[in-house]
C-alpha cells in the first residue's frame, strides 16, 4: 500500500495551482481517473454534447475572458473529434490546455484492437497542436506542466496537448505536487528595432496601421500608439474593438473590395501589428494586398514575418509592449483622419450585397445590448460582421469565418464565453446549416447554467456556397437542406424559440431573451429580409 495519490487524481490541483478555473470534457473509461480529482479541486467541469464542442467551448471561453481553460478528452475518437476544433484554435491563435489520453504503455504501436486505438494518435495532434507533449513517466508530469504553462503564457497563443497513457494515470504520484517557477511574459521587442520603426515612420506621410489579433492583450498600449501617430486603422476581425466605433482613425474592418484594395495602395508605410495579413483577414484570393510601401511587421511568432507580406523591417516581439515603447518615439502624421475616411468610404463602394443587407442588423447587436460579446459563425452575416461590425471593446467579436472556417463553432463557443462571461449577455450568430452541425449543444447551455441567445438565420441551404457554384457556373447541388422544425429542436433542447419577422422583432426578442434564464433561438426567415 502508498499513501502517494495517483497521478490521476492530482492533476486538477495541480491545473488550479496555475489558474486554470474550467474544464470542458466528455467522461470517458479512458479519462476518469482525471474525474476521481476534480470534486473539492476548486475546477468548474461542463458537459458538452460531443468533443468537438469542448474544443469551441473552451475556445469561445478564452476568447471571452483572455485566459485558456482546460479539455479533458479521451484516447482515439475523442481527440478526432476534438481536432477540428483545435485547427481552428490554431489558426486564430487561440490558447487552450487539452489532456488527452493514450492506451496502456506496453500496448502503444501493437494495433492489438484496443478500445480507442488510433495509430499514430501523437501524429495527429501535433497537426493541431501549438505545443504537443507526451508523459511517459510520473517524473515526467510536472516538467510537462511548467513547459506547458510557459509557452501559454509566452508564445504565440494556441492549443498546447498534453497526452498521458491511462495505466499512468493510476499510478502513485510521488514528486513535488506544486511548481514554484512563476511563466515568463511574452518578447519585448529589442530596442533597436523601435528605433528603427521610429526612424522609417518619421519619413511616411500617409501611414496605415493593421492591427490583428496579436494587439489584443496589449490593445491600450496599441489605441495609444494609434492616438499618438494619428493614422488610418484597419483592425481584423481578431482585433475588433481595439478602437471603439466612431473614432476617427478607424478605417473598419478588412472584407477587401477593389475600391478598397486601391485606397490601401495610397499608404507609404505599413504598420502590421500582430497579424498574418492572410487571406482570411482580408479576402483578397491571388491577388495579394497591393502594399506599395515599406511594411513594419511586429509578431511574437518570428516564423509570420515574412509570409504573405514580405518585411522591410522584421520585429520579433509581443505588438503590446512594441506599441508601448514606440509611442513616445513618434509624432503624428497630418492626413490620417481624412485617410481613415476615404478607408471607410472604400471599403463600402463594390461591397457584395450578401453581406451588406446584414449591416442593420450588425449595428444593432450592441445598441440593444452594449456589453453583448458576440459569437459569430461561418454564415453570411459573420463574413460581413469581419468588415462591418464595430463592439465597443475587444473580446467582443469572435468568429469562425476566418482562418479554418469551420461550421457549428459559433454555438459552443457561445456557451464558452457565457460560462467565461456570466455578467454579460452572449449573442450566437448562426445558419440553419451551421446550427446543425451542433445543435445538441443547446442542451449543454441548459446544463451549465449559462443561457445565450442564438440569432438563427434560416435560408433552408447552405446558402453561401449555393452562390459560390452558382457564380462559377456549377449546377448546386447537395446544397438545399431540409425545412428542420427549430421550434421544436430549441424545446427538446431544453431553450426557447421565436420567430422574428422585422429587425424591429429581433431587437425585442433579444432585449427579452436577455432577461430570460434560459437560451432563447430567434430564428429569422431569410425570405422576410430579401
Amino acid at each position: 500500500m502508498t499513501d502517494h495519490p495517483h497521478l490521476g487524481t492530482l492533476i486538477p490541483q495541480l491545473l488550479v495551482e496555475r489558474g486554470i478555473d474550467t474544464v470542458f470534457g466528455i467522461p470517458g473509461v479512458h479519462t476518469v481517473e482525471l474525474y476521481r480529482g476534480l470534486p473539492g479541486s476548486g475546477l468548474t467541469h461542463i458537459t458538452p454534447r460531443h468533443e468537438q464542442g469542448a474544443g469551441f467551448m473552451a475556445d469561445g471561453y478564452a476568447r471571452a475572458s483572455g485566459k485558456p481553460a482546460a479539455c479533458f478528452i479521451v484516447t482515439g475518437p475523442g481527440l478526432l473529434n476534438i481536432a477540428t476544433a483545435m485547427g481552428q484554435a490554431l489558426a486564430d491563435s487561440i490558447p487552450m490546455l487539452v489532456i488527452t489520453t493514450l492506451n496502456p504503455r506496453a500496448t502503444l504501436g501493437r494495433g492489438e484492437g484496443r478500445l480507442h486505438e488510433l495509430r499514430g494518435q501523437s501524429v495527429v495532434g501535433r497537426e493541431v497542436s501549438a505545443l504537443a507533449l507526451t508523459v511517459l513517466t510520473g517524473e515526467q508530469l510536472i516538467p510537462a506542466l511548467d513547459e506547458a504553462f510557459a509557452f501559454l503564457a509566452s508564445a504565440r497563443p494556441g492549443p498546447v496537448l498534453i497526452e498521458i497513457p491511462i495505466d499512468l494515470l493510476s499510478e502513485p504520484f510521488s514528486g513535488p505536487v506544486t511548481s514554484l517557477r512563476k511563466p515568463a511574459g511574452p518578447p519585448p521587442p529589442a530596442a533597436g528595432d523601435v528605433e528603427a520603426a521610429a526612424a522609417l515612420i518619421a519619413g511616411a506621410s500617409n501611414p496605415l496601421v493593421i492591427a490583428g489579433g496579436g494587439c489584443v492583450l496589449g490593445a491600450q498600449a496599441v489605441r495609444g500608439l494609434i492616438d499618438r501617430l494619428g493614422a488610418a486603422t484597419l483592425l481584423t476581425a481578431n482585433a475588433k474593438g481595439i478602437l471603439p466605433p466612431g473614432h476617427p482613425l478607424l478605417a473598419g474592418g478588412c472584407m477587401l473590395t477593389s475600391a478598397l484594395h486601391a485606397a490601401i495602395g495610397e499608404a507609404d508605410l505599413i504598420l502590421a501589428l500582430g497579424t498574418e495579413l492572410g487571406e482570411t483577414e482580408f479576402w483578397y484570393g491571388n491577388e495579394g494586398l497591393g502594399l506599395n510601401g515599406p511594411v513594419i511587421r511586429v509578431d511574437i511568432d518570428a516564423r509570420q514575418l515574412h509570409r504573405n507580406v514580405p518585411s522591410a523591417l522584421p520585429v520579433v516581439g509581443d505588438a503590446g509592449a512594441f506599441a508601448a515603447a514606440l509611442a513616445p518615439l513618434v509624432e503624428a502624421v497630418p492626413n490620417g483622419r481624412a485617410y481613415a475616411e476615404r478607408l471607410r468610404i472604400a471599403r463600402m463602394e463594390g461591397a457584395d450585397p450578401r453581406y451588406t443587407r446584414h449591416r442593420p442588423l450588425l449595428e444593432a447587436l450592441w445598441q440593444v445590448l452594449p456589453d453583448a460579446v458576440v459569437a459569430a459563425d461561418s454564415t453570411a452575416a459573420s463574413y460581413g460582421g469581419n468588415f462591418m461590425a464595430e463592439p465597443p471593446a475587444p473580446r467582443r467579436w469572435m468568429s469562425a469565418a476566418t482562418g479554418f472556417g469551420t461550421l457549428g463553432y459559433a454555438l459552443p463557443a457561445a456557451i464558452g464565453a457565457k460560462v467565461a462571461r456570466p455578467d454579460v449577455p452572449v449573442v450566437c450568430i448562426i445558419g440553419d446549416g451551421g446550427l446543425q452541425f451542433t445543435l445538441p449543444e443547446l442542451a449543454s447551455a441548459a446544463d451549465a447554467g449559462a443561457p445565450i441567445i442564438v440569432l438563427l438565420w434560416n435560408d433552408q441551404r447552405y446558402g453561401e456556397i449555393e452562390e459560390y457554384m452558382v457564380r462559377n457556373q456549377i449546377a448546386p447541388l447537395g446544397v438545399k437542406l431540409h425545412a428542420t422544425d427549430f421550434a421544436a429542436a430549441a424545446k427538446a433542447f431544453g431553450a426557447a424559440h421565436v420567430a422574428a419577422c422585422s429587425l424591429g422583432e429581433v431587437k425585442a426578442a433579444m432585449l427579452a431573451a436577455a432577461k430570460h434564464p434560459v437560451t432563447t433561438v430567434i430564428e429569422m426567415d431569410a425570405s422576410h429580409y430579401a
